[in-house]
Protein backbone atom coordinates (compact mmCIF):
# COMPACT_ATOMS: atom_id res chain seq x y z
CA UNK A 1 0.00 0.00 0.00
CA UNK A 2 2.38 2.91 1.20
CA UNK A 3 4.66 1.10 -2.27
CA UNK A 4 1.72 2.52 -4.48
CA UNK A 5 1.24 5.82 -2.62
CA UNK A 6 4.62 6.86 -3.06
CA UNK A 7 5.08 5.65 -6.67
CA UNK A 8 1.92 7.44 -6.88
CA UNK A 9 2.91 10.83 -5.43
CA UNK A 10 6.95 10.22 -7.56
CA UNK A 11 4.67 10.56 -11.21
CA UNK A 12 2.42 12.92 -9.93
CA UNK A 13 5.62 15.36 -9.89
CA UNK A 14 7.45 13.92 -12.64
CA UNK A 15 4.62 15.12 -14.73
CA UNK A 16 4.03 18.15 -13.44
CA UNK A 17 7.77 18.51 -13.62
CA UNK A 18 7.91 17.93 -17.61
CA UNK A 19 4.55 20.02 -18.02
CA UNK A 20 5.71 22.93 -16.48
CA UNK A 21 8.89 22.86 -18.52
CA UNK A 22 7.55 22.24 -21.76
CA UNK A 23 4.93 24.52 -20.85
CA UNK A 24 7.98 26.95 -19.63
CA UNK A 25 9.91 26.05 -23.49
CA UNK A 26 6.74 26.73 -25.18
CA UNK A 27 6.00 30.28 -23.52
CA UNK A 28 9.16 31.01 -23.99
CA UNK A 29 11.32 29.65 -26.44
CA UNK A 30 8.51 29.03 -29.13
CA UNK A 31 10.02 27.96 -32.15
CA UNK A 32 7.92 29.68 -34.83
CA UNK A 33 8.51 32.91 -36.17
CA UNK A 34 6.17 35.18 -38.39
CA UNK A 35 6.54 37.80 -40.45
CA UNK A 36 3.65 39.51 -42.72
CA UNK A 37 2.65 42.77 -44.06
CA UNK A 38 -0.35 43.83 -45.59
CA UNK A 39 -0.34 45.41 -49.57
CA UNK A 40 -2.82 47.59 -51.93
CA UNK A 41 -2.82 47.87 -55.35
CA UNK A 42 -2.55 51.00 -57.11
CA UNK A 43 -1.90 53.30 -59.74
CA UNK A 44 -0.11 56.69 -58.84
CA UNK A 45 0.67 58.94 -61.89
CA UNK A 46 2.48 62.42 -61.76
CA UNK A 47 -0.88 64.45 -63.17
CA UNK A 48 -3.24 62.09 -60.90
CA UNK A 49 -5.00 64.34 -57.40
CA UNK A 50 -6.53 62.70 -54.87
CA UNK A 51 -6.54 59.92 -52.79
CA UNK A 52 -5.33 56.63 -54.47
CA UNK A 53 -7.10 54.43 -51.87
CA UNK A 54 -10.10 55.94 -53.13
CA UNK A 55 -10.42 54.97 -56.40
CA UNK A 56 -9.90 51.35 -56.80
CA UNK A 57 -11.39 49.82 -60.17
CA UNK A 58 -11.82 46.24 -61.30
CA UNK A 59 -8.30 46.26 -62.60
CA UNK A 60 -7.16 46.58 -59.22
CA UNK A 61 -8.97 43.61 -58.18
CA UNK A 62 -8.74 41.37 -60.76
CA UNK A 63 -4.23 42.56 -60.22
CA UNK A 64 -4.72 41.09 -56.89
CA UNK A 65 -6.47 37.31 -57.65
CA UNK A 66 -4.27 36.92 -60.57
CA UNK A 67 -1.05 37.66 -58.22
CA UNK A 68 -2.79 35.15 -55.48
CA UNK A 69 -3.51 32.20 -58.34
CA UNK A 70 0.44 33.05 -58.72
CA UNK A 71 1.14 32.62 -55.50
CA UNK A 72 -1.01 29.13 -55.49
CA UNK A 73 0.85 27.31 -58.29
CA UNK A 74 2.96 24.81 -57.18
CA UNK A 75 5.53 25.66 -59.58
CA UNK A 76 5.91 29.43 -57.64
CA UNK A 77 6.34 27.75 -54.71
CA UNK A 78 9.15 25.92 -55.95
CA UNK A 79 11.01 28.76 -57.61
CA UNK A 80 10.40 30.69 -54.11
CA UNK A 81 12.35 27.47 -52.48
CA UNK A 82 14.89 27.81 -55.15
CA UNK A 83 15.68 31.26 -54.35
CA UNK A 84 16.28 30.52 -50.69
CA UNK A 85 12.91 31.20 -49.42
CA UNK A 86 12.05 28.08 -47.57
CA UNK A 87 9.67 29.01 -44.65
CA UNK A 88 6.04 28.82 -45.15
CA UNK A 89 4.35 31.27 -47.09
CA UNK A 90 0.86 32.18 -47.43
CA UNK A 91 -0.94 34.86 -49.98
CA UNK A 92 -4.82 35.79 -49.21
CA UNK A 93 -6.70 38.53 -50.65
CA UNK A 94 -9.14 40.20 -48.59
CA UNK A 95 -12.59 39.82 -49.51
CA UNK A 96 -15.67 39.92 -47.53
CA UNK A 97 -18.31 36.64 -46.71
CA UNK A 98 -16.94 33.63 -46.39
CA UNK A 99 -14.57 31.51 -48.09
CA UNK A 100 -17.75 29.48 -50.11
CA UNK A 101 -18.98 32.82 -51.67
CA UNK A 102 -16.12 35.71 -51.34
CA UNK A 103 -16.63 39.38 -52.30
CA UNK A 104 -14.01 41.37 -53.34
CA UNK A 105 -14.54 44.68 -53.25
CA UNK A 106 -10.76 46.36 -52.24
CA UNK A 107 -7.39 44.84 -53.76
CA UNK A 108 -5.96 44.13 -50.13
CA UNK A 109 -3.36 41.35 -50.00
CA UNK A 110 -1.66 40.02 -46.97
CA UNK A 111 1.57 38.12 -47.21
CA UNK A 112 2.96 36.22 -44.64
CA UNK A 113 5.90 33.85 -44.13
CA UNK A 114 5.98 31.32 -40.63
CA UNK A 115 9.60 29.23 -39.83
CA UNK A 116 11.22 28.25 -36.85
CA UNK A 117 14.16 31.10 -38.05
CA UNK A 118 13.14 34.59 -37.80
CA UNK A 119 15.76 35.58 -40.12
CA UNK A 120 14.76 32.82 -42.55
CA UNK A 121 10.73 34.31 -41.97
CA UNK A 122 11.87 37.61 -42.96
CA UNK A 123 14.04 36.69 -46.07
CA UNK A 124 11.12 34.09 -47.42
CA UNK A 125 8.74 37.34 -46.88
CA UNK A 126 11.38 39.78 -49.26
CA UNK A 127 11.77 37.08 -52.02
CA UNK A 128 8.04 36.44 -52.19
CA UNK A 129 7.74 40.83 -52.66
CA UNK A 130 10.45 40.68 -55.11
CA UNK A 131 8.16 37.73 -57.06
CA UNK A 132 5.54 40.03 -56.52
CA UNK A 133 7.31 43.20 -58.27
CA UNK A 134 8.27 41.09 -61.13
CA UNK A 135 4.87 39.33 -61.71
CA UNK A 136 2.94 42.44 -61.71
CA UNK A 137 5.23 44.17 -64.78
CA UNK A 138 5.14 40.90 -66.98
CA UNK A 139 0.95 41.07 -66.28
CA UNK A 140 0.83 44.06 -67.52
CA UNK A 141 3.38 44.41 -69.77
CA UNK A 142 2.65 41.07 -71.51
CA UNK A 143 -0.83 42.79 -72.03
CA UNK A 144 0.39 46.19 -73.72
CA UNK A 145 0.68 48.36 -70.45
CA UNK A 146 3.59 51.15 -71.68
CA UNK A 147 5.00 51.63 -68.45
CA UNK A 148 3.75 55.40 -67.59
CA UNK A 149 0.65 53.67 -66.12
CA UNK A 150 1.36 50.81 -64.37
CA UNK A 151 -0.85 49.06 -61.34
CA UNK A 152 1.87 48.78 -58.61
CA UNK A 153 1.69 46.99 -55.03
CA UNK A 154 2.46 49.62 -51.62
CA UNK A 155 2.64 48.06 -48.25
CA UNK A 156 0.18 49.61 -46.05
CA UNK A 157 2.17 50.01 -42.69
CA UNK A 158 5.42 48.20 -41.83
CA UNK A 159 6.35 45.00 -41.89
CA UNK A 160 5.09 43.02 -39.13
CA UNK A 161 8.11 40.85 -37.52
CA UNK A 162 9.55 38.55 -37.30
CA UNK A 163 7.69 37.68 -33.52
CA UNK A 164 6.57 34.61 -32.06
CA UNK A 165 3.21 33.18 -32.70
CA UNK A 166 0.97 34.07 -29.70
CA UNK A 167 -1.61 31.75 -30.80
CA UNK A 168 0.35 29.07 -31.31
CA UNK A 169 1.74 29.27 -27.71
CA UNK A 170 -1.73 29.45 -26.45
CA UNK A 171 -3.10 26.09 -28.40
CA UNK A 172 0.17 24.14 -27.50
CA UNK A 173 -0.30 25.11 -23.90
CA UNK A 174 -4.00 23.67 -23.85
CA UNK A 175 -2.60 20.87 -25.43
CA UNK A 176 -0.11 20.60 -22.60
CA UNK A 177 -2.60 20.95 -19.87
CA UNK A 178 -4.73 18.79 -21.41
CA UNK A 179 -1.85 15.49 -21.77
CA UNK A 180 -0.68 16.26 -17.68
CA UNK A 181 -4.42 16.08 -16.61
CA UNK A 182 -4.77 12.46 -18.92
CA UNK A 183 -1.34 11.40 -17.27
CA UNK A 184 -2.63 12.06 -13.82
CA UNK A 185 -5.46 10.51 -14.37
CA UNK A 186 -3.99 7.21 -15.69
CA UNK A 187 -1.07 7.24 -13.19
CA UNK A 188 -3.61 7.33 -10.22
CA UNK A 189 -6.20 4.63 -12.12
CA UNK A 190 -2.84 2.25 -12.21
CA UNK A 191 -1.55 2.77 -8.84
CA UNK A 192 -4.71 3.00 -6.78
CA UNK A 193 -5.06 -0.11 -4.04
CA UNK A 194 -6.75 -2.96 -5.71
CA UNK A 195 -6.50 -5.18 -2.27
CA UNK A 196 -9.76 -3.82 -0.92
CA UNK A 197 -12.50 -5.95 -2.87
CA UNK A 198 -15.69 -3.84 -4.93
CA UNK A 199 -19.13 -3.49 -3.59
CA UNK A 200 -21.10 -7.01 -4.99
CA UNK A 201 -17.44 -9.22 -5.00
CA UNK A 202 -18.79 -10.86 -1.88
CA UNK A 203 -21.50 -13.85 -1.33
CA UNK A 204 -24.56 -12.35 0.05
CA UNK A 205 -25.20 -13.62 3.16
CA UNK A 206 -28.17 -15.99 2.87
CA UNK A 207 -28.49 -15.58 -0.62
CA UNK A 208 -28.46 -19.30 -0.90
CA UNK A 209 -29.49 -20.45 2.27
CA UNK A 210 -27.15 -22.52 4.77
CA UNK A 211 -25.21 -25.00 2.87
CA UNK A 212 -26.29 -29.07 3.18
CA UNK A 213 -24.10 -31.64 4.27
CA UNK A 214 -23.96 -34.73 2.27
CA UNK A 215 -24.94 -37.69 3.89
CA UNK A 216 -22.38 -39.99 4.81
CA UNK A 217 -22.08 -43.36 2.22
CA UNK A 218 -23.34 -46.33 3.71
CA UNK A 219 -26.21 -44.91 6.38
CA UNK A 220 -29.61 -44.84 4.71
CA UNK A 221 -31.82 -41.71 4.31
CA UNK A 222 -33.95 -40.84 7.04
CA UNK A 223 -32.30 -43.72 9.56
CA UNK A 224 -31.73 -42.81 12.93
CA UNK A 225 -29.58 -43.19 15.71
CA UNK A 226 -31.07 -45.79 17.58
CA UNK A 227 -29.66 -48.84 19.37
Amino acid sequence: MRRRVVARCCCLALIFLVAAGAVYWVRYRSPLYQTSVTVAFVTKTSRFQGEVYGHFTDNHIYMALATERFFDNPGTARRLQALGGTARFDYKVAHWGNEELPVYGQPYASLQALSDDAQESKRTLDLALRLLTQKLNSLQTSAGADGRVMIKWEAIGDVIGPQLQGLQRGRSQVGIALLALLSSAAVIAFTRDRSTPGPGSGTMIGSHGPARRPPRRGVPLGAGAHP
